[in-house]
């Protein structure tokens, strides 16, 4: 599969709307994984899919829509644009960005519920240290991070980083003041709608500079069905 053949068969739409069949599917994973600059129109496409779907639900959408006289079109951008330059900069001012990764549910302030936990912890033989399926809802994920050493009262610092076909790494998130549980694993959570699919390292640091390094690798949330 190659750029062609996604944009002639419209893969990218049928793919958010799961209606891929599995060869073509898994064909479309690999070749996203390996150019991630396609998960960036992926996330695009549903951000527009999901605009359009909530402009239909309040009724706006068919009002747009309606025909409007020419000498009232302009009149009518200037005070949206004016609207929207407004509610722009208030939100940006006003609103802080929720965290993709916390300590405790509460904290990311958006999901409400945990979808999935999964311990990360080195693996021997296997090419990743835990695999993880998205959500097909807006929930959350827990990881549970076992680092590779041990200290008494200890807090720990975790990066997430994004990790390309060229082995790349893109910070994404990071935290810290963690402690781990009785079992010595540190716990966190992940704001799963906005984890897009792919590869990515965990790192996790102790007070003495002492770390460890884990691959996970993201799947999509059809996978759960193919």
């Amino acid at each position: 599969m190659d750029r062609q053949y996604i944009d002639d068969h419209h893969i990218v739409a049928r793919y958010l709307a799961d209606q891929l069949p599995d060869p073509e599917r898994e064909a479309f994973e690999t070749y996203y994984l390996e150019h991630p600059e396609m998960l960036r129109e992926i996330e695009t496409t549903a951000r527009f899919k999901s605009g359009l779907a909530q402009l239909r639900a309040s009724g706006e959408l068919d009002a747009l829509l309606k025909p409007t006289p020419w000498y009232a079109r302009w009149r009518y951008l200037a005070i949206a644009a004016a609207a929207i330059l407004v509610i722009g900069v208030a939100f940006f001012i006003r609103t802080p960005t929720p965290p993709l990764m916390a300590a405790n549910l509460a904290a990311l302030g958006g999901p409400s519920t945990v979808a999935s936990s999964h311990a990360v912890l080195r693996r021997r033989g296997s090419s990743f240290d835990a695999e993880i399926t998205l959500p097909e809802t807006g929930e959350a994920i827990e990881l549970r991070v076992l680092p590779e050493f041990a200290g008494a009262d200890s807090h720990f610092r975790i990066s997430l980083a994004r990790v390309d076909a060229d082995d790349n790494k893109q910070p994404v998130a990071e935290i810290d003041h963690l402690t781990a549980g009785e079992d010595g694993m540190v716990t966190l959570f992940l704001d799963a709608p906005r984890i897009a699919p792919g590869d990515y390292e965990v790192t996790i640091t102790e007070d003495t500079d002492q770390t460890s390094r884990f691959l996970i690798r993201v799947w999509p949330a059809s996978r759960r069905t193919g």
